[in-house]
């Protein structure tokens, strides 16, 4: 990865602990993030306006690209608050982002995209994983399966399932419309002399957070019913779920930002887990969660994969 990718992904993990930490603060749930990936697209807007010859300029397949990873945004919210509903933020928040490191690149792998990881960043991605599996554990030194099972853990499989597609569909959208944009998405060089490596992601951003904000509402009509989804958007803490996605959109964008100055897509999905001890410090410092040596060891062996992977 290129130092312009690390500073990117480092701000943007920033950002993603803290709307998340609002998330589980103020119990999500799917009207709260329909409203936040509204938010998003309403505060991109005034730039799609500016940059509306861009948008014009977006290729057809880009723009069928929204379904999916409207979809999977969509799931990737619906697991997270169900997630944060069932399980302790320094525990849901690092285990929904672990799966996304090793089934990013295997998607990669299998629909022949990108460059592939080297054998160092696939170590440090194995690493990354195994620290997030011993966060869940009471006792570091008695690991058990029974700690990696609950609700909240299927849910967090579910928000980590959906972090996978939509990364994977972005990087491929994105690929396209920097092309477009007369941007090669790889070379850092030409990243530096055009507007393309901002424009496109931003633009795309802000049609990703529609979908997702079309997909969420739909969703909660069909659960809740016009009435009771209705409802529940009026009971969401409006606030929060404005500044929410404020921030959702912020993280995000940085990350799109940074695929167009790194050789493959695994490396910044795996180098953004960053967030994850951030995660756990917010819940035990704001939260009042419980740290215990098996947390803090994991946090330990996440920065340890973390950098293997920037080296790789």
């Amino acid at each position: 990865m290129s130092v312009t990718a690390v500073v990117l992904v480092v701000v943007s993990a920033f950002v993603h602990a803290g709307w998340n930490l609002l998330g589980k603060r103020d119990s999500s749930n799917g009207a709260y993030f329909c409203i936040a990936a509204a938010t998003g697209a309403l505060v991109i807007l005034p730039l799609v306006v500016l940059w509306n010859e861009a948008v014009w300029r977006m290729p057809t397949a880009v723009w069928w690209y929204l379904i999916p990873t409207g979809l999977f945004q969509g799931l990737y919210f619906t697991g997270l608050s169900g997630a944060y509903r069932s399980g302790d933020l320094s525990v849901a928040y690092p285990v929904a982002r672990a799966f996304p490191v090793l089934l990013v690149p295997l998607a990669s792998a299998l629909l022949g995209i990108g460059e592939g990881a080297t054998i160092l960043a696939l170590g440090g991605m194995v690493v990354v994983t195994v620290g997030l599996l011993v966060i869940p554990q009471r006792r570091l030194l008695h690991l058990s399966a029974s700690q990696l099972g609950g609700t909240w853990m299927l849910y967090a499989f579910l928000a980590g399932l959906g972090t996978t597609g939509y990364s994977v569909v972005d990087d491929t959208a994105l690929s396209l419309y920097r092309s477009e944009l007369g941007f090669a998405a790889r070379s850092t060089e030409e990243a530096a002399s055009t507007l393309a490596a901002v424009q496109a992601p931003i633009i795309y951003a802000a049609f990703q957070s529609l979908a997702t904000a079309v997909v969420l509402a739909i969703v909660g009509i069909i659960k809740l019913g016009p009435a009771g989804f209705s409802s529940e958007l009026r009971n969401t803490p409006l606030r929060s779920a404005v500044a929410a996605g404020i921030a959702i959109v912020a993280a995000y964008g940085l990350i799109l930002i940074a695929y167009g100055f790194a050789r493959d897509v695994s490396y910044v999905v795996a180098f953004r887990q960053l967030s994850l001890p951030l995660g756990t410090l917010l819940g035990a410092v704001l939260l009042g969660e419980k740290v215990n040596p098996a947390r803090l060891a994991g946090t330990a062996l996440i920065i340890a994969g973390l950098v293997l992977v920037s080296l790789g």
